[in-house]
């Protein structure tokens, strides 16, 4: 009888699960589908992974193509389910090619296959005893002579392979090295040990990052020894594929590393999320503040208090990696005042919030406010909220602002927001952990123009009380990973709108025929960073082309941009140019400049295109301006 009990409870749980599974999949968008998933209690089943790819891919109707090419020293087809999967949950169909068994360096010629596929993403799959055969016997007893040396002839080894692929357009190169299957060689003894196996590597990681950063712009290292770590050491490796088929990942540890890889993706494809929208009751703290007082709410050292906290703390990390946060609550905008200013457990303070809507206006109408203040797209914006009926009129009314609804168990949240694409980031710049003081630093610029609108002083007066100042960079190799950036993120002052990852600007800046501009812009309330670019190829005949001419939406209204594209003209008049060529080319996002052209001394050509010849390049603004080439020695120019 006690069998027979067991069996019953066995199979209840198994149609309770499929129960479970079959509701995850009536879900009607690919932000709910993710949400989902990310509380799904168990791993997923291969059956299971291919079902979520055809719903994920059914929400998303025409999905674009992701271009995947794996080089592997062990066995990568089984891995293709999983990444299939996340895939499609990011909205992408994947076109993968694998190539054949082992490091082949033939992969990185000009005539192979993988060339050929045009992929967005090379993934790297590689052993440790790819770099050396001394990394594959235990090594702790070796001289510190040998092992520094290891440690050379091993990093040495990946850049030299990464660097045969880099030297061709692979797209992101993604970089990884398999863990060891079994532990460190002296045990538990290790994390004491003067040679401590576990200490070495890590270090052998940091050299690896470090000359990856500084060396092979596009490429990015997947640590798979995080992952490892993430599902535990005895889930990661299934012995059984490993030693039968040379295939070493269990199902979670494969979905786990596949989602990593198609982060990448998302992040090359599409647009980054640059605000995270937050609300206050049941999302920053438990409870609702006007009901349950400043007291009543949830937040402090005590559950549930301390989920909230750890909450506000994940914000503040996210906020590091340069997001913006906002705040869009239903709430009396005192209650929440006093949250901010006077709670002892409240980790976000105003001056965290770069922005906030705290009324009781419909949400949506909330954020379109937010984005007109911000000057940001609402396609940007990641919307976090608790409430089912906020959350579904919000992707309603906004379909281009991800919503992300706050789990309803609470100590789900404080990693609600580990698993969205778009928050993740491939390069940290110093203005993305600027990002909130620069927005403040505009707030004060926005005010400053009210008080002498209100005194009935003009724009040429605030243009002239702000104190500007300008620094030009020329050909600016350091700037690479900013400049790139601003490619990808840039798209209402954007003439053409065309992509660039690190590698083509560091092509471009190389280029002898292509000049290089990028400016940043200080005044009285701060320096905004790097926020122009402009691209200009030289040609036969004395022109030179515009091949890209953008800037930050924050410098807006200054006459940055006048500034910057005159004392570009000079620089390329100086050189005995006399006339220049330039394009604009329209999306549904940059009419801010439709007209940028003409209005700066630039003529139809007939043919589609603009002209200017380099007579005269007249203009006065109130703008100090200095060029800066090579190493930091300045020269001020007139403007």
């Amino acid at each position: 009888m006690r069998e027979w009990n067991v069996a019953f409870i066995v199979l209840a749980a198994m149609a309770n699960a499929k129960c479970a599974f079959d509701n995850l999949l009536t879900h009607s968008s690919r932000s709910a589908l993710q949400a989902g998933l990310a509380q799904w209690p168990t791993d997923l089943t291969l059956t299971q992974a291919e079902q979520l790819r055809g719903r994920a891919l059914a929400l998303e109707g025409s999905p674009r193509p992701l271009r995947l090419a794996v080089v592997h020293t062990y066995t990568s087809d089984l891995l293709e389910p999983w990444l299939a999967m996340h895939a499609a949950l990011e909205g992408f169909e994947l076109q993968t090619y694998h190539a054949p068994y082992g490091l082949t360096v033939q992969e990185a010629t000009s005539s192979s296959a993988l060339l050929a596929h045009r992929p967005d993403l090379t993934l790297l799959m590689l052993r440790r005893d790819d770099l050396d055969p001394g990394l594959s016997r235990p090594f702790v007893a070796l001289p510190s002579q040998q092992l520094t040396a290891l440690r050379e002839r091993s990093v040495a080894r990946l850049v030299e392979i990464t660097a045969a692929f880099r030297a061709h357009d692979v797209g992101q190169i993604l970089v990884t090295l398999l863990p060891s299957l079994l532990p460190a060689s002296l045990g538990q003894y290790d994390a004491q040990a003067e040679v401590s196996e576990a200490a070495w590597w890590q270090a052998t990681k940091a050299a690896l990052c470090e000359r990856l950063r500084s060396e092979l712009p596009a490429t990015s290292f997947i640590d798979l020894d995080d992952v490892q770590a993430q599902v535990g050491r005895r889930a990661f490796y299934d012995t059984r594929y490993w030693y039968s088929a040379s295939y070493p990942f269990s199902a979670a540890a494969a979905a786990e590393f596949a989602r990593r890889v198609t982060v990448v993706g998302t992040l090359l494809k599409t647009p980054r999320a640059k605000v995270l929208v937050l609300d206050a009751d049941n999302t920053l703290w438990g409870g609702v503040v006007g009901e349950d007082g400043i007291d009543g709410i949830a937040l402090g050292p005590e559950y549930p208090g301390n989920v909230f906290v750890d909450f506000q703390r994940r914000l503040l990390a996210f906020q590091q990696r340069g997001l913006i946060l906002a705040m869009c609550s239903k709430n009396n905008p005192a209650d929440v005042e006093q949250v901010l200013q006077c709670h002892p457990h409240q980790i976000l303070r105003d001056a965290h919030f770069a922005a906030r809507r705290v009324n009781w206006l419909p949400k949506a109408e909330n954020l379109r406010s937010l984005a007109e203040e911000l000057n940001l797209g609402l396609d940007s914006f990641v919307f976090v909220d608790d409430s089912d009926h906020e959350c579904a009129a919000v992707r309603h009314a906004l379909p281009q602002v991800q919503v992300v609804q706050v789990p309803k168990r609470a100590v789900d949240v404080p990693a609600c927001l580990d698993r969205i694409a778009r928050l993740e980031v491939l390069t940290l710049t110093t203005e993305d952990l600027a990002k909130t003081e620069l927005y403040a630093q505009e707030r004060l610029r926005r005010e400053l123009n009210d008080d002498i609108g209100r005194s009935g002083g003009n724009q040429s007066d605030y243009l002239s009380r702000l104190q500007m100042k300008m620094r030009i960079s020329v050909d600016p190799i350091a700037h690479l990973a900013r400049l790139a950036q601003l490619t990808q993120k840039t798209n209402q002052f954007n003439l053409t709108t065309r992509r660039y990852d690190e590698q083509c600007m560091r092509r471009f800046i190389e280029d002898r025929k292509t000049l290089v501009l990028d400016f940043s812009l200080a005044d009285t309330f701060g320096d905004s960073g790097i926020v122009g670019l402009a691209i200009w190829r030289r040609v036969d005949g004395g022109c030179a082309e515009l091949d890209t001419l953008l800037m930050s939406c924050r410098v807006i209204g200054r006459m940055a941009e006048s500034a910057f594209l005159a004392a570009g003209l000079r620089l390329l008049a100086a050189e005995g140019i006399t006339q220049v060529v330039a394009d604009f080319l329209p999306t549904a996002k940059n009419d801010l400049v439709r007209e940028f052209l003409p209005q700066h001394g630039f003529e139809p050509d007939g043919r589609g295109r603009w002209t200017r010849t380099l007579t005269e390049i007249a203009g006065d603004y109130p703008i100090e301006i200095t060029l800066t080439t090579g190493e930091p020695v300045s020269s001020t120019v007139a403007a």
